[in-house]
């Protein structure tokens, strides 16, 4: 199976780095809070020490006349009705060139196609090991120091006549430094991950699956080697949002807003990944072309091996085929399982649009409402206005001033003089 989709599209606008512009108002904490959960791992990390190999064991194939050891091991030797087989060519004692190693009891069965040089020396060479039993198969590529390697490994599980597939590519250097990638063709979910010094970034790429606002697509976590998060997180939701949190010590995580320089140290750890993800896929191509080579001559239809039955000589020929049916409606249900959870982010964001639209209505409503009380008031108060205004002419005009009384001089006639205001009348 080509590896070539594990050849990531690098996003347009880093997702770490976007983490720095999204406005938070969750408080802040500096580089060195930030660092602190990776700074204690780093500390107490031990570098390994060298190696130290067990000494090589050998077994003589069962279908060889002549002295050819083939190497094994403790557990394959304590098994019940061992043999080991070798399809392929001797030298001086012992297996050599382009051949496979067929190691099978009443309890497990490996094959691994392999370039032996001769001297019973095993590194430096491509491996494609088979395990018929629990269904892997891994390619390897080891390289000058005994740490040193890429593997790609396929994991297939079967519960129920379901089958679920799991793809690793990982790359080792002479450090014990390692990037990878987890994946699956039936899930389109992608974990990445970058381990070293005793730390593990782990990277959760969701973004392929359809998501309701609320989801999570996207995971950043500090983890140690068993798995145990700590530190800080990133997570983004599917409506865009990011958010930072800080672990505490009781696994309680609270919103922080973390500063640039540590996100810009974990994007710089994601980019690692997705540079030695090419690196990964040369390696592996280069041991698939040992397998491509090996099979074509093992898989003519008519190849045997002396003291194998034919079923179990050609396994490593139809194991794939008979997966074939099983993997096809694994497929097919993972299709159907992607459109249901389409229709259901459809309809959970129609929904979500509806209740913005309701409650855009009823702000609007609402604002009419307040703005016809408002006119209301304004018309009531202007009424009430013009009222007292009316009101205080009519006084005017019904309140005449009263005329100016001058009494009467000494030694005038005597008469009376009336005056009319009004209704009243004043007689002097």
């Amino acid at each position: 199976m080509n590896i070539s989709h594990l050849l990531l599209s690098i996003l347009t606008v880093s997702i770490i780095a976007g983490c720095a512009s999204s406005g938070t108002s969750f408080p802040k904490i500096s580089h060195e809070e930030a660092a602190s959960y990776e700074k204690s791992l780093t500390d107490n990390y031990v570098t390994p020490s060298p190696l130290d190999f067990p000494k090589p064991l050998y077994n003589q194939p069962v279908n060889k006349k002549v002295a050819c050891k083939l190497p094994t091991s403790s557990d394959q030797l304590q098994r019940r009705n061992f043999r080991q087989f070798w399809d392929g060519e001797c030298k001086d004692g012992y297996a050599f060139g382009l051949g496979r190693d067929i190691s099978i009891s009443d309890t497990h069965h490996y094959d691994e196609i392999t370039i032996h040089n001769g001297t019973g020396e095993y590194k430096n060479q491509p491996s494609i090991f088979y395990d018929f039993v629990n269904h892997l198969v891994k390619y390897e590529s080891t390289g000058n120091g005994p740490l040193e390697r890429a593997t790609f490994t396929e994991q297939y599980a079967i519960n129920n006549n379901t089958l679920n597939v799991r793809h690793i590519a990982e790359l080792m250097d002479e450090n014990a430094n390692l990037w990878g990638v987890i994946s699956s063709p039936l899930i389109p979910v992608k974990t990445y991950i970058n381990s070293s010094k005793g730390v593990a970034f782990e990277f959760v790429d969701r973004t392929s699956i359809p998501a309701k606002s609320d989801d999570i697509v996207y995971e950043v976590n500090i983890k140690n080697y068993n798995q145990v998060p700590g530190g800080i997180g990133i997570i983004k939701s599917g409506d865009g949002r990011f958010r930072h949190f800080k672990m505490e010590n009781t696994g309680q995580k609270s919103l922080v807003e973390i500063p640039k320089s540590y996100l810009d140290h974990i994007e710089a750890k994601r980019q690692e990944v997705y540079q030695a993800i090419p690196r990964i896929n040369q390696f592996i191509e280069n041991v698939k072309r040992t397998e491509r080579e090996y099979l074509h001559f093992a898989c003519n239809g008519s190849y045997k091996i002396e003291g194998l039955d034919s079923s179990t000589a050609n396994k490593v020929c139809s194991w794939r085929n008979d997966l074939q049916p099983m993997y096809q409606a694994a497929i097919e249900n993972s299709k159907k399982q992607l459109e249901e959870r389409l229709k259901i982010v459809e309809k959970a964001e129609n929904e979500r649009m509806y209740k913005q639209q309701i409650a855009q209505q009823q702000r609007v409503i609402e604002q009419q409402r307040n703005q016809q009380d408002a006119n209301e008031i304004i018309n009531g108060l202007n009424n009430l206005s013009n009222s007292l205004r009316n009101s205080a002419t009519q006084t005017q005009q019904f309140i005449q001033p009263l005329p100016i009384y001058q009494p009467t001089p000494s030694g005038s006639s005597g008469r009376i003089n009336c005056i009319s205001t009004g209704p009243l009348t004043s007689c002097r």
